[in-house]
């Protein structure tokens, strides 16, 4: 079961795997990118930063996000999928919300589209599952491009300091833009 918890009940389908929540994601970014909420918040977050340091901004926002959330798995048999805007509100009033993986990407993603970057989801698996031919990934993280160096930011709220572990374990991994 696929779930949009702050939409009308009605937003609950059966669940497709890792294209149809990666789809869903891109979707709530793209238009919660110009959310002022979001954008409030990133400025805010950024606001002690230098100009065009691209690379700082991102951290701040994944650190940002790691001080002021606390991971919780989704309901056992629901992916559960939470709308960034809702969460920073939630976050700038001061509550703490429980999210997973993908909330945390997705809202790290809509963070960086607001403060003008470009992202991409990460779908990661960390063995060799496959159901129907496709690969099955268990995870999903955010990254972000550095302008100047072209070098890709690897931001995961859930291994946070550890993403260099994590990383190692990789069996297979797909890169999902968010915007063009």
């Amino acid at each position: 079961m696929f779930w949009l918890p702050d939409q009308p009940p009605t937003s609950r389908v059966g669940y497709l795997g890792a294209p149809q929540t990666i789809s869903v994601m891109r979707k709530a970014a793209v238009r919660a990118q110009s959310d002022f909420a979001t954008r409030q918040l990133a400025e805010s977050i950024c606001e002690g930063l230098d100009s065009k340091d691209y690379t700082s901004e991102y951290l701040a926002l994944l650190y940002f996000l790691i001080q002021h959330t606390r991971y919780m798995r989704d309901p056992r048999t629901v992916e559960l999928v939470r709308d960034p805007s809702v969460l920073s509100k939630q976050m700038m009033s001061g509550h703490r919300p429980s999210i997973d993986c993908d909330d945390g990407a997705l809202w790290l993603g809509t963070a960086i589209l607001s403060v003008g970057g470009y992202a991409c989801y990460e779908t990661v698996a960390f063995s060799d599952m496959f159901y129907e031919g496709r690969r099955q990934y268990s995870h999903v993280l955010t990254t972000a491009l550095e302008p100047r160096s072209r070098q890709k930011i690897v931001l995961d709220f859930v291994a946070a300091e550890k993403t260099p572990e994590m990383l190692r374990r990789v069996k297979a991994a797909e890169s999902w833009p968010i915007a063009a």
